[in-house]
């Protein structure tokens, strides 16, 4: 089966891009990561503004194409947590929180074994269950960890496992496509690295991943199926994975500097790989469900 977006699909996900790039995410992140959420507050607003919030609930494969596109761009925030709460009320019919949340209000949940802790709690204005204790650091240094008391509402699992998947496709594609673009200018012994056919079957390993994995959260978002959305989860994380490993190993010592671009994107999909379950659970989860 082939999936497609359609033209209005299309020219939401475009219209997400658009915003994103004039915004410059990854100057974002580095700034939220500093503790100055302001810019990545006003990225979030932004989205709001053109519905990316209201869509919770009615509207999951704009959701996940919106989501590849924040991945891409390095946006901060509770994206998926933010949604997936969103979605979760929407299909209680709780209306209460609902208006606030598709007009930028932040939410944030944790799901404990699997999902013990719930990211940027310090700045959410919903958090599902409510965080006990103060953050602690991430892997993600834009995402910071809250311990909870209690869990929230089990359908917010899946819906978040879905759109941190979705969030994962970009940010693998974004790395993959930094690694490309450092191949065809880093030369050595008179030659772009890209000409090379071990460079290039590194890259195409990496770019087939994220291609396999793509249809699956596409697919996993038109059934919301808990065995879908695990599929696609284990996919994503593993693909994304693949690709800032792929990223590292051809930008060699510079990829890991904190001052280049690409530590941006490898700390988020290193947090993201097991956030909402590791693709081991996800695996388990699928056989279980066979």
């Amino acid at each position: 089966m082939r999936f497609a977006l359609t033209t209005e699909q299309r020219g939401f996900r475009d219209a997400v891009d658009a915003l994103l790039r004039d915004a410059d995410g990854i100057a974002a992140a580095r700034a939220w990561a500093a503790g100055d959420t302001k810019r990545g507050l006003e990225i979030w607003r932004g989205l709001a503004s053109i519905g990316l919030h209201g869509l919770a609930g009615e509207y999951p494969v704009e959701l996940c194409a919106a989501l590849e596109r924040v991945g891409y761009h390095a946006a901060p925030g509770p994206y998926p947590e933010s949604l997936a709460v969103a979605t979760a009320l929407a299909d209680d019919g709780d209306s209460e929180w609902l208006p606030g949340l598709a007009a930028g209000a932040i939410a944030t949940a944790a799901v404990p074994p699997q999902a013990p802790y719930a990211p940027n709690a310090e700045i959410a204005d919903l958090c599902l269950p409510g965080a006990d204790g103060p953050p602690i650091a991430s892997l993600d240094p834009t995402r910071p960890l809250s311990a909870v008391a209690g869990r929230a509402p089990a359908a917010v699992f899946d819906a978040a496992a879905l759109y941190t998947a979705a969030q994962l496709l970009g940010l693998g594609r974004a790395a993959l496509d930094m690694t490309v673009g450092y191949a065809r200018q880093r030369v050595q012994f008179g030659r772009p690295i890209g000409e090379y056919q071990a460079v290039k079957h590194r890259l195409a390993d990496a770019h087939t991943a994220l291609e396999f994995a793509r249809p699956l959260v596409f697919a996993a978002a038109l059934s919301f199926a808990p065995d879908e959305i695990s599929a696609a989860k284990a996919a994503a994380s593993e693909a994304a994975y693949r690709a800032a490993r792929t990223a590292l190993q051809l930008h060699g010592a510079i990829g890991y500097t904190d001052e280049y671009d690409l530590s941006v994107f490898f700390k988020k999909i290193r947090a993201l790989y097991s956030a909402w379950g590791t693709p081991s659970f996800h695996r388990e989860r699928l056989i279980m469900t066979e």
